[in-house]
């Protein structure tokens, strides 16, 4: 790291200099690299005049400042004469007072070893007769408690709760002074201890049992109370699952009941509520009490003991009920399954209790064999599959229903299936929900298909429209319309279903690509109609090219009525507009005839261009001749009256002008169709100069 210069001070140097003054005195100073660094600045001669001016520079500032501090220096050396006598005076009583802070340190030390010796002699005594206290309690402790439990079973019950309160207390006492001196304990001692606590824990176990027998809430709860401060929580539990509950759950927790059951699994779940509350009422009673859950170790009855016993002994016992095979029987003994775990929930007295139970493996290992991806790939199979094989063939429409097509009838009542009782399950809901939007989708596509399909080979003069493919197209829209309008109803239905906020948020956020997927639908089918009737149209309007012969020395009048091309054109379009103005609604109509009028003003454009051309082409031709056979017979003649040509001229005009109001009676505005306000300046140019009289 480069070290900071800031500190040092240079006398300036004269301007004009090819280097900075600074350079000098940096750490990483090195003449190769300052001459390299340079040598583009300025040649060597002229750095060399440069270093030199400087040089002057720096012997002139080094003078000044001797010159500045002589008399500093003149005086330092002026107080230095006769020190080191002064030094050498103090030297003797200094090197005396150094080894008496020696001697008295060394002292010091020495009486602080010993202190510290007798100290750590006391502490040892003071611990060793405090483990000797502590044994001899050990001792006494034993004795007594011994005296205690020997008769004890002779006495009454309601002493004999007393009597096993006091000897917890004594135990309690003693396992504290066992913890502080098991270092002198002997193995015959040991040996007594740990019987004597067997055996009043089998004591407190055979009241507990059988205060529960008789239905005494109050001792009950007292020897609960006492085998807490033994810290005998979990062990009492396990011995209450075991002892009290097992036996309860044994005969109704199999499978030979689960078949003689006529409500079948609910049946079961019923007589298991029922054993909890009768039989088991007084535990919950009590190990719910306020003064055990006040304690630090809380009894957790129904999540360690109750819960637990039954999961187990479904899981075990009943394991056929979490087949998914049969879809339908698989549904119902979840519901009711979910129903009964969230009963016991409802009965657990706090919301730690309820998170308890959620956290126990008993309770997770339920839930995980529920096989739901297998119940579900079979609903999808059913569902998405039947919806599949309908759409394989051509559309269909029936009858007694809002929606036209059977197809469209049929998608929408696979979503209801996807979220009806029987069917749908809340721990699914997501792929229930991506099933549904799958199927949506899957009916977009099929409706683009079917808009796709459209036979686009060049049709005939005498083919007509096709009225099935267009009848098809309009039941298409009619039923997409219908159910984008349903969605709303539907997305409600599929909240109603839900319980979490967060995920009815996720929905009506996600409904919404597929809500433009349908309504982008709409575009292939006015495509479609679209390209099916320009198709048909298109086909008159190449009659155009037909008019020429029509006046091609043929002396018809002045035309002042529209060709039949343009007849059939409009009677085609009014017979549409008839059939469809009940069925689409009139925005959608116009784009239809908007885009129709679009492409066929284009192509017709083209027609009445060439035509014109071509007879401008011939007239010319034909002007040309006849200029030839008067220059040979030295004649002329004036030609006045309406020519051929312009028949032909007016008859595209006549054409043409109904061609538009035929389009502006469609509610088309003129200005939106590309072509057609350049094709109606073409015909009416070209009538400019014909002269009718």
């Amino acid at each position: 790291m480069e070290k900071d210069t800031s500190d040092f001070i240079l006398p300036p140097a004269p301007r004009g200099l090819c280097f900075d003054r600074n350079d000098f005195v940096k750490t990483n100073f090195l003449v190769d690299n300052f001459l390299a660094d340079h040598n583009e600045v300025a040649s060597l001669e002229t750095m060399r005049d440069d270093l030199g001016v400087y040089l002057k520079v720096l012997r002139l500032a080094m003078i000044e400042l001797i010159n500045k501090d002589y008399a500093n220096f003149v005086n330092l050396c002026a107080t230095l004469i006769g020190f080191d006598k002064a030094i050498l005076k103090i030297q003797a009583p200094l090197s005396q007072l150094n080894e008496e802070v020696l001697s008295v340190k060394q002292s010091l030390e020495n009486a602080m070893k010993e202190l510290s010796m007798w100290l750590n002699q006391r502490h040892t005594l003071m611990k060793n007769k405090q483990l000797l206290r502590y044994y001899s309690h050990t001792k006494k402790c034993l004795n007594i408690l011994d005296t205690i439990l020997t008769d004890i079973s002779k006495k009454r019950i309601q002493e004999q709760i007393v009597i096993v309160d006091r000897a917890a207390m004594q135990y309690n006492q003693l396992k504290f002074s066992v913890s502080k001196c098991e270092s002198i304990i002997k193995p015959e001692q040991n040996k007594k201890y740990n019987e004597v606590g067997g055996k009043l824990v089998n004591i407190l176990n055979e009241l507990m049992f059988k205060f529960w027998n008789d239905n005494n809430e109050d001792n009950l709860l007292k020897t609960l109370i006492i085998l807490t401060s033994l810290d005998r929580v979990s062990e009492t539990e396990m011995l209450i699952r075991k002892q009290a509950i097992a036996p309860l759950l044994q005969d109704i927790i199999n499978e030979p009941a689960l078949q003689k059951s006529k409500d079948g699994l609910e049946g079961i779940y019923k007589k298991i509520m029922s054993v909890l509350d009768h039989e088991l009422k007084l535990l919950v009673i009590v190990t719910q009490h306020s003064k055990l859950t006040n304690l630090s170790k809380k009894y957790r009855f129904l999540v360690n003991c109750f819960w637990c016993e039954v999961e187990n002994r479904l899981e075990v016992n009943m394991a056929s009920i979490f087949a998914p095979g049969n879809p339908q029987l698989f549904y119902k003994r979840y519901k009711e399954s979910m129903h009964f775990v969230k009963k016991i929930e409802e009965l657990c007295d706090k919301n730690e209790s309820v998170y308890l139970l959620r956290q126990t493996v008993e309770y997770k290992n339920f839930l995980r064999r529920w096989n739901l991806p297998v119940y579900f790939q079979i609903r999808f199979q059913e569902i998405a599959g039947g919806f599949e094989s309908c759409l394989k063939g051509a559309p269909t429409t029936q009858n007694n229903s809002d929606f036209i097509l059977a197809e469209t009838l049929k998608c929408w009542n696979s979503l209801q299936d996807c979220w009806s009782d029987g069917i749908f399950l809340e721990a699914l809901a997501h792929k229930f929900w991506k099933l549904s939007l799958q199927l949506l989708s899957r009916y977009a596509t099929w409706v683009t298909s079917i808009c796709s399909q459209r036979n686009s080979q060049v049709r005939l003069e005498s083919t007509s429209v096709n009225k099935n493919l267009l009848e098809t197209c309009i039941n298409l829209y009619m039923d997409i319309e219908k159910l984008i309008k349903s969605l709303p109803k539907f997305l409600d239905h599929v909240q109603n279903k839900m319980s979490n906020d967060r995920k009815k948020i996720i929905i009506r956020e996600s409904i919404k690509p597929t809500e433009n997927m349908l309504q982008s639908t709409k575009i292939k089918i006015n495509q479609c109609i679209v390209d099916e009737l320009y198709d048909h149209f298109n086909m008159q309007l190449k009659q155009v090219s037909d008019i020429p012969r029509l006046y091609r020395k043929t002396n018809r009048s002045i035309p002042t009525k529209p060709c039949t091309y343009i007849d059939v054109i409009a009677k085609a379009l009014d017979e549409f507009d008839r059939d469809t103005s009940k069925k689409l609604d009139r925005p959608f109509l116009t784009g239809v005839y908007q885009s129709l009028f679009a492409e066929m003003t284009n192509s017709y454009y083209k027609y009445v261009e060439d035509v014109l051309t071509s007879v401008q082409k011939t007239e010319e031709s034909l002007r040309r001749l006849k200029q030839i056979r008067e220059r040979s017979s030295q004649q002329s003649q004036d030609v006045t009256g309406v020519t051929d040509g312009d028949k032909i001229r007016l008859q595209l005009h006549v054409d043409v002008v109904s061609y538009a109001n035929k389009a502006q009676s469609l509610h088309i505005n003129k200005e939106n169709v590309g072509k057609l306000t350049d094709l109606l300046t073409l015909v009416t140019d070209a009538v400019k100069t014909v002269d009718i009289k």
